[in-house]
């Protein structure tokens, strides 16, 4: 089965500790690459970034740089609501694997999807990537 990480990027790939000058944190992006590395995880966008060309760009551009593979895919927008529009996505694409990183619990809880919260502050930290690595882990 599929494993897919459901990423959003503001206060997961930037903080107030490392946002670079791109906007997004060089320490962020190696977690990421070691998380995907290590689980062989795909990734799909949740984050508002996949709206915007501009950002999305900027993202594709700082994976290239830190050899992490291009995401496969982004959550439909349809309310603003991430939990429905993973949901929605999981729906569409069939039953997988999966780990949703965010600083915001937008409904997660109640979804029974595997939910790892980072901060504005910190981003996605060592230890946080520990905790994604074993939830695919134990799925």
């Amino acid at each position: 089965m599929k494993r897919i990480l459901f990423l959003d990027v503001t206060g997961v790939l930037n903080s107030q500790a490392d946002c670079g000058m791109d906007g997004l944190g060089d320490s962020h992006l190696c977690e990421l690459k070691r998380i995907v590395d290590e689980t062989q995880c795909q990734i799909v966008l949740t984050s508002s970034w996949r709206l915007a060309v501009d950002l999305m760009e900027k993202l594709r551009l700082a994976f290239e740089r830190h050899n992490i593979p291009i995401w496969i895919d982004s959550t439909p927008d349809l309310s603003g609501d991430r939990a429905e529009e993973i949901q929605a996505w999981i729906e569409e694409n069939g039953p997988c694997i999966s780990v949703v990183v965010d600083d915001y619990c937008d409904g997660f809880d109640a979804t029974g999807l595997r939910f790892v919260q980072t901060s504005f502050a910190r981003g996605l930290t060592f230890e946080l990537s520990n905790e994604i690595i074993v939830a695919f882990g134990s799925q």
